[in-house]
């Protein structure tokens, strides 16, 4: 029989899969405690397919603009999944802002 590898297998729970699932992305600042309910689907269409505790790289906090986050997966059940407010992607638009540099002679 062969010996178990030292080496754990850890499975990534990435977007994708987490939406398949049917599973929430939880992120709470840890600095206000605020805590807001995300689809992955609509995770995955602005970061592109990461891994679940990868999330709190890409956003910061609207209140203290900190990007110290908690960020946890759930599969909510039906009476849970009531109570909860999820937030919902509406459209991505592209900020197109005009940079200067001055140049010396």
């Amino acid at each position: 029989m062969p010996e178990p590898s030292s080496r754990s297998r850890r499975v990534v729970q990435t977007l994708s899969r987490a939406h398949e699932i049917g599973q929430l992305i939880r992120v709470r600042c840890i600095n206000c405690n605020i805590t807001h309910h995300y689809l992955p689907g609509d995770l995955l269409k602005l970061m592109g397919d990461i891994p679940f505790w990868d999330v709190e790289r890409h956003m910061r906090c609207e209140r203290c603009k900190r990007r110290e986050f908690d960020v946890d997966i759930l599969l909510p059940s039906a009476v849970q999944g009531v109570k909860i407010r999820v937030r919902r992607l509406v459209g991505v638009r592209m900020v197109r802002r005009v940079i200067w540099r001055d140049e010396k002679d």
